[in-house]
């Protein structure tokens, strides 16, 4: 296949979220498959801290090390993106 760059461009660590009534929330490139953060959901749902969701949430994930990142690092840019979600969609 033909492509203008020359390399690939994978992402470290992919999040949709939605804060509409629930908030909803998926990761990708932090464990096998695309990922749901229910837990972390929940406990935002629940009136939780931002901080206890990102713990939650850094539970919830399964990132592993490899070439592009280490898997304490994905944990980390995960917990940070929610965090800012959560503020920017006060």
């Amino acid at each position: 296949m033909w492509s203008t760059r020359a390399a690939q461009s994978i992402s470290k660590v992919v999040m949709a979220a939605v804060r509409d009534g629930r908030p909803r929330i998926a990761l990708g490139s932090v464990a096998p498959t695309v990922v749901r953060a229910r837990r972390a959901e929940d406990a935002l749902a629940a009136g939780a801290a931002i901080a206890e969701a990102q713990r939650i949430l850094q539970e919830e994930i399964s990132p592993i090390d490899d070439i592009r990142s280490t898997a304490a690092y994905r944990r980390e840019v995960a917990s940070r993106l929610l965090a800012q979600f959560w503020a920017a969609t006060r």
